[in-house]
């Protein structure tokens, strides 16, 4: 009898967890293609006001399975358009570069719901701020 108790106890403990790393994996298997579209990127600048420099679009796709991006910069009579660099998405976490001409700029935010949160930094750390980032309706 006290044999079957831990081997009952033993079973409640190991479903949940074979569970949780099945949809782990599940989730990362599923995680470039959740990313592929178009996003807002609102960056601030530390000590700047919430609006900051002004919303990005970023264009992400997958190119040979791997995630691809653009960063389209409005600017005045037109837009720029920077190639994202090393873009990453594990499921929770976003990471990416960009190279804007001057200086790589890096990105890394948290999936908060259907949204993510996160700071973006230069590479030489004189600059740094906020970043939130959401999908495009449509």
């Amino acid at each position: 009898m006290r044999r079957m108790l831990s081997l009952s106890v033993v079973a409640l403990f190991l479903i949940p967890v074979s569970l949780c790393a099945a949809a782990g994996q599940e989730a990362t298997a599923k995680a470039p293609d959740f990313m592929v579209g178009s996003w807002t990127l609102r960056p601030a600048q530390d000590g700047a006001q919430e609006q900051g420099p002004g919303s990005i679009t970023l264009l992400l796709d997958l190119k040979d399975g791997r995630l691809a991006g653009t960063a389209v910069i409005p600017v005045q009579g037109g837009e720029k358009r920077w190639p994202l660099v090393q873009p990453t998405f594990d499921g929770q976490t976003f990471s990416f570069k960009v190279d804007n001409g001057e200086i790589l700029l890096e990105g890394e935010m948290r999936l908060v719901g259907e949204a993510f949160e996160g700071n973006w930094k230069s590479a030489d750390g004189e600059d740094g701020g906020r970043l939130t980032m959401t999908r495009k309706a449509g």
